[in-house]
Order: C-alpha cells, then sequence, then structure tokens
C-alpha cells in the first residue's frame, strides 16, 4: 500500500527529465547495480528515494537557493508517514542526500547503488533524450547549443562520478553512446555550426 501511495505522489510530478519514467528507471537500475555487485540492499529504501528524490525541486516544496536534494530529504519523513512507510525514513534521506552525481553518497549500499543509477540516467542514450526533452524548458539547457555543451560536458565528468564497478561498466557503454550521437550530429550540421 505504501508504495502505492508514493508512486501516487510521485506521479502529481511530471516532468520529461525528472518525472516517474527517470525515477523508474533509477530504482530498476539501483537494484541492477546491486545486484551485479553482490550487494544487498534494502530495495524499499531504494523506492521510496526513487519516488521522493527529486521533488525538492518542484513547486510547491522547492525554496529558492535549497539543495533539491537536501529539500526533498528535509521533507522525505512527513511523506514517508502518510504513505504508512514500514522502513526508517533515516535511511530514504541519506540516498536522496547523495543522489546527485556531484554528491559524495556514503559508503551504504543503497547510496552508493543509487547514486551511481541517477548519475548513468544523465549518460547514453536516455541521457540524450533526457537533456534535449528539456531543451527550452530549464536554465541548464535554453537553447540546443547549450544542451550539446551539457551532454558533451556529461561525457567528460560523469565517468569520474561513478563509484560502483557495475556502474564504471555501463558508464563506458555509455558514454560511448553519448559521444557517437555527438558526432553523428556534427557530421550533419557542418561540426555543430548549423543547429
Amino acid at each position: 500500500m505504501w508504495r502505492e501511495a508514493l508512486t501516487a505522489l510521485n506521479a502529481r510530478y511530471p516532468h520529461p527529465a525528472w518525472g516517474p519514467a527517470h525515477c523508474a528507471r533509477v530504482y530498476s537500475l539501483a537494484l541492477e547495480l546491486a545486484e551485479r555487485e553482490g550487494w544487498r540492499a534494502d530495495g524499499d529504501a531504494l523506492f521510496a528515494a526513487a519516488c521522493l528524490h527529486d521533488l525538492g525541486a518542484f513547486a510547491p516544496h522547492r525554496l529558492e537557493g535549497a539543495d533539491h536534494a537536501q529539500r526533498a530529504a528535509d521533507l522525505t519523513p512527513a511523506w514517508l508517514a502518510d504513505a504508512a512507510y514500514p522502513g526508517d525514513p533515516s535511511a530514504v534521506q541519506a540516498v536522496i542526500r547523495g543522489h546527485m552525481y556531484s554528491a559524495d553518497p556514503g559508503h551504504a549500499p543503497e547510496a552508493i547503488v543509487f547514486h551511481d543509477a541517477d548519475t548513468l540516467d544523465f549518460m547514453g542514450a536516455v541521457g540524450v533524450a533526457r537533456v534535449l526533452a528539456i531543451v527550452g524548458l530549464d536554465d541548464w539547457t535554453p537553447d540546443l547549443p547549450s544542451a550539446l555543451a551539457l551532454l558533451q560536458r556529461f561525457a567528460r565528468e560523469l565517468p569520474g562520478a561513478l563509484i560502483s564497478n557495475a556502474a564504471r561498466d555501463l558508464g563506458l557503454l555509455r558514454t560511448s553512446e553519448t559521444r557517437s550521437f555527438i558526432a553523428a550530429l556534427a557530421d550533419s550540421t557542418r561540426g555543430l555550426a548549423v543547429l
């Protein structure tokens, strides 16, 4: 029952890059990474974190100048109580606080695989699709050239943010996908000059 409640809460915030589909992918990939690493990870904490981790970026929860991960973590105990979550809210909060590629997730297996899964969702074909989906909608990507610059930066920087060996392996493949897309686009646009 609590999973349905958190899924319904998450569904109230559709977004082309940070909405329910992103959350479902991150949850699934976090479980896969834990399995590949041979780590026992709390699937309930991962599911709850997947539903809640980006909600601090959306109105009415967003606070100007506040980190969205910290904001979501701060609101998590109330959301979990409303959903009758049976686990420890602090475990979910820790996963949420460490989810961004630039964050230190600490040493808990759940936090590491979630951090890596969220980072991997910025990479490869899915990362390209997410970034292009927000062109003109987000200050990261006001136009296509800025979106491509962001993709190029992600291809350079995100592989180094991955922690688990399983994520690093997937990161190689996804980085190659991103670079192949950018190269193909460059071939069709005179070196990205006519976007």
